[in-house]
């Protein structure tokens, strides 16, 4: 009779599962806690009684929670994410609203005011929700869907640009592209008080995300460089932490396989 070490077996099998997951991503180097402290926050103008975000980090710099249901905003670092794999977690904590939070990639410092800002974003809403933010009076209000979409930012987009992932033509200056929807959350609302796990690798020609280990997004394309943001619009009491950065092998120019 073969006698089986079943602590022996699960350590063998869990440590074939991260080669694995680390071959896929072409790692070569060891996730490395992201401080918050340096980063810095920067919201789109108020409108409509919707103002700036407030962004609190806490003592040891491993999270940070966003107080205020106000326009979009960002807390972006102070390095470059292209090329990296990210991990965090993202929880909401209990509140009357049902809005978005997510992250954004490639965004560079002054994107808000920037007419030629280009960055991709991933959010997520909880419900259904049609609203209109009223300026300018030329952009009807719009329907914001529940559930976890990435987009293309680019020039300096309305709030009700960013509410329903569209671009007016009646506003010339900027507006969003929607490029997905999650594969399982597309269409999907977050809960309060869960911890969702984010795990993406951002490379200039391929976007993967994971949440909660089960793959949501994965688009090719040409991916701007920029910084690594958290976002929030209409939405309080967000709270990122514990998120890790691990530099990856950059794929050779025609090579997608990440």
């Amino acid at each position: 009779m073969v006698k089986v070490n079943f602590r022996r077996l699960i350590s063998v099998l869990l440590i074939s599962a991260s080669l694995m997951f680390s071959s896929i991503h072409s790692l070569h180097a060891a996730p490395i806690p992201i401080d918050l402290r340096p980063w810095t926050a920067e919201s789109y103008p108020a409108v409509a009684g919707f103002g700036a975000g407030n962004w609190v980090v806490s003592p040891d710099g491993y999270s940070v929670r966003q107080t205020v249901n106000g326009q979009p905003t960002l807390f972006y670092s102070n390095f470059n994410v292209m090329g990296s794999r990210v991990t965090g977690v993202i929880r909401v904590d209990p509140d009357w609203d049902d809005d978005y939070f997510g992250i954004a990639l490639g965004f560079q410092p002054g994107d808000t005011t920037n007419p030629n800002a280009n960055y991709i974003l991933i959010d997520w809403k909880r419900f259904n929700q049609y609203y209109d933010f009223g300026f300018p009076s030329t952009t009807p209000g719009i329907t914001a869907y529940a559930g976890l979409a990435v987009s293309q930012v680019y020039g300096i987009p309305t709030a009700d640009e960013f509410w329903g992932h569209t671009d007016f033509i009646s506003h010339p200056g900027g507006g969003l592209v929607e490029l997905a929807r999650g594969m399982t959350l597309g269409n999907v609302g977050w809960q309060y008080l869960r911890d969702y796990y984010f795990d993406f690798v951002y490379l200039p020609n391929r976007l993967q995300l994971y949440v909660d280990g089960v793959l949501q997004i994965d688009i090719t394309g040409t991916f701007p460089d920029g910084r690594l943001a958290f976002y929030n619009f209409s939405q309080a009491n967000v709270v990122y932490s514990a998120f890790t950065i691990e530099q990856i092998e950059m794929p050779a120019p025609g090579n997608l396989t990440v």
